[in-house]
């Protein structure tokens, strides 16, 4: 009931978001578009599983780290979202978020959840996690889960690009997003995403996935001026090379 009241608290009071603010949004505009693969489409790397079979099943698995769709050329996973907005609409209704291990993977590969929402960090495999976090902004932690034992409960308060691992099983690896505004979008499997009830005014727009340098990254933002109920369409495209 205390989780439930917090929640509600969060919602319905702006500075709890510190610079943004809520604001009812009058003939928003759409921001849509797609994330796709400039080049030759590589041979998805090979994870070494070498330790816990019975639970983690095949010696070798397919990373998710790049996963580009071959009709589309579209690269999931890729997060799209507007830098430095400070007024528009509320976060969406969904304030708890899960992570699970399951069969020595972690469950989404990628997510993004608002800051100060709670994530729930699970265990469904017969045998012990751990879950390290390598975070910069925020408070890092590095905790054990036992074989379907009690989750794990965090929040965090600043927007960060967070990597997860398992110190027990080195090939097991996720990503937390944590965004300080509603203006993002996870891209489908086609490499798609759209961004929509945003303000009319001049925006820059970026995206970020974990398998780019962040120079490469920097580099494919793009400034857009958005006016009343209007549709703007971006194009993304990422290379390795």
């Amino acid at each position: 009931a205390l989780l439930v009241q917090a929640i509600r608290i969060l919602e319905v009071t702006p500075c709890a978001w510190g610079e943004y603010e809520v604001i009812e949004v009058k003939d928003g505009g759409t921001i849509s578009g797609s994330v796709r693969f400039l080049g030759d489409i590589p041979e998805p790397e090979m994870l070494v599983v070498d330790k816990d079979l019975h639970t983690c099943g095949m010696e070798t698995r397919p990373s998710k780290k790049l996963i580009i769709d071959e009709n589309t050329r579209g690269i999931k996973n890729a997060v799209v979202y507007i830098e430095n907005i400070t007024r528009g609409k509320k976060f969406g209704e969904k304030w708890h978020y899960v992570m699970d291990q399951m069969a020595c993977e972690f469950i989404p590969h990628v997510q993004v959840i608002p800051v100060n929402s709670t994530l729930e960090i699970r265990n469904s495999d017969p045998i012990a996690h751990n879950v390290h976090a390598y975070s910069l902004k925020n408070t890092t932690f590095n905790e054990s889960i036992p074989s379907r034992g009690i989750p794990l409960y965090k929040s965090f308060e600043l927007q960060e690009m967070i990597k997860v691992g398992c110190d027990r099983h080195n090939w097991m690896r996720a990503w937390v997003v944590v965004m300080e505004n509603p203006y993002y979008d996870l891209t489908w499997f086609d490499g798609t995403f759209k961004i929509t009830d945003v303000p009319p005014g001049d925006y820059k727009i970026s995206v970020w996935h974990e398998a780019f340098d962040e120079e490469v990254l920097a580099a494919q933002a793009q400034e857009v001026r958005l006016m009343p109920n209007q549709e703007v369409r971006l194009d993304f495209k990422l290379s390795l090379d």
